[in-house]
């Protein structure tokens, strides 16, 4: 992961100093965000599992640490690159980015709600 993580940065930033954004089309935008969604997505992972794992060193099973850092790490880098996009569109507020954070917190509430239940039906 850590390896492509790097690359994902490696390819954003050839992205940036190889289009002119003024003169890109719509195929240059969607590489932007696509490789900033695998950048920020891999980086959030890779904090989010170490973080687990410094503070959990007893407790943690690495594959469910590392479960819930990608699940955390997709929802956060989403709720950014939706920030992001509303700003290049002129209509963020601050409004909007409560919003977004009560839809991601909402939806890591939901996904535990039924990971929880699953859990219980195991046993």
């Amino acid at each position: 992961m850590l390896l492509a993580t790097i690359l994902a940065w490696l390819g954003f930033f050839i992205v940036i100093s190889s289009f002119d954004p003024q003169s890109a089309d719509l195929t240059v935008f969607g590489l932007f965000y696509g490789i900033l969604l695998l950048s920020l997505l891999g980086t959030f992972s890779l904090l989010g599992f170490c973080f687990r794992a410094f503070w959990n060193k007893k407790r943690g099973v690495p594959r469910f640490m590392a479960m819930e850092s990608f699940r955390q790490a997709l929802i956060f880098s989403v709720v950014v690159l939706v920030a992001l996009g509303l700003q290049s569109m002129r209509v963020l507020t601050w409004w909007n980015i409560m919003l977004l954070v009560f839809v991601a917190t909402f939806l890591e509430f939901v996904i535990l709600l039924f990971r929880g239940n699953q859990n219980k039906d195991l046993k």
